[in-house]
């Protein structure tokens, strides 16, 4: 969201920012402060779910800030409607009752957390076809989509998320191998997966080390429980840190063992600072990232194929290869990213 208002304030473009004022700022506007052309206007609505009747109030409760933003979009002359992610419907509701251009941007997986309930389909299938233009992060991401809706997304456009440069700390030297997972710590990343793993490679190669290191929301302490009894003086339970830079320098492995997810960027985070990077093959990421050369890929619900590529990256020379293909291919992709090229046109042209 940040990167496209200022891919299109720097196209020119006067940007007005909705916020809902019923959620804590999330630090957008410091992210914005100073960036010429953009407003920041907060109003009451929500984002909808997976539950049929938290939507249908949601949608009620929305109809004031609709209300406002029809007189808003028709004063200033808006010519597009910007949504930035799948479950707020505000902005394909007011471009359905205004007839001005939307552009939908989803960025989230179809699961559990953000599949539409079966009994809205027809709603959203509604607002799908009547949105000019759907971007997905990735091909994979779009026929999953198109699979849950059971309608073709011919509206669609892939447009791969920016990729964030970072810092490339200096490797630090330690005995054995350090394998690490960073991210959210909640169900649908698979770690009993990685643990498992781990223990297994563990008995093989006990030199080797564990760090996991993430953010822990209060729904996901009763899974946390379940991590941190098994912890040994080989596993290392980290909280959540800005510095990523230091933490990718203390592993040699990062694994990303989630059931899914559509563009991981700590993938290109990792690869950067020349780690090693293993992770699930139900992701974006095999569009951009060959298997085998410069990353290596498993499926989350084959334990044998994770341990089969941990053992092989027990090889220093065999790990140092990937890592080094990967890193030259992160370094590429971010000095040659089209996100705010491919937003411009989209929204400003």
């Amino acid at each position: 969201m940040v990167q496209a208002i200022k891919a299109c304030a720097a196209a020119g473009a006067r940007v007005t920012l909705v916020v809902p004022s019923v959620v804590p700022d999330e630090g957008m506007e410091q992210a914005l402060n100073g960036v010429k052309g953009v407003t920041i206007m907060a109003l009451p609505y929500r984002a909808a779910g997976v539950h049929a009747l938290r939507t249908a109030l949601v949608r009620l409760y929305n109809r004031y800030a609709l209300a406002r933003l029809k007189r808003f979009v028709q004063e200033e002359k808006v010519d597009a409607i910007y949504s930035s992610t799948s479950i707020t419907i505000v902005g394909a509701a007011l471009a359905e009752q205004t007839g001005i251009r939307h552009i939908w941007h989803w960025h989230e997986p179809v699961d559990k957390r953000f599949g539409w309930h079966p009994s809205l389909r027809a709603l959203y299938r509604r607002l799908v076809l009547q949105t000019d233009t759907i971007v997905c992060i990735s091909l994979q991401q779009q026929e999953e989509w198109q699979q849950a809706l059971g309608i073709p997304l011919s509206n669609a456009q892939i447009i791969y998320n920016p990729i964030k440069p970072i810092e490339i700390a200096e490797r630090t030297l330690h005995k054995g191998i350090s394998i690490g997972f960073i991210g959210h710590f909640e169900e649908r990343k698979n770690l009993p997966l990685l643990l498992h793993a781990f223990e297994h490679l563990h008995t093989a190669f006990p030199d080797t080390t564990l760090s996991l290191c993430g953010a822990i929301e209060p729904k996901d302490y009763v899974y946390i429980d379940r991590i941190t009894s098994l912890q040994t003086p080989a596993l290392h339970v980290l909280p959540q840190t800005p510095d990523v830079a230091s933490f990718y320098s203390d592993i040699d492995i990062l694994v990303l063992p989630s059931w899914r997810e559509t563009m991981p960027l700590v993938v290109f985070e990792a690869m950067q600072a020349g780690v090693c990077v293993l992770q699930t093959n139900r992701s974006g990421m095999s569009e951009l990232l060959e298997g085998g050369k410069e990353t290596l890929f498993f499926s989350p619900d084959k334990p044998e194929e994770l341990e089969r590529l941990l053992m092989s990256c027990m090889d220093a020379d065999y790990r140092q290869t990937i890592a080094k293909a990967g890193q030259k291919k992160a370094l590429h992709l971010v000095q040659n990213q089209q996100f705010d090229t491919q937003i411009q046109t989209l929204l400003c042209e």
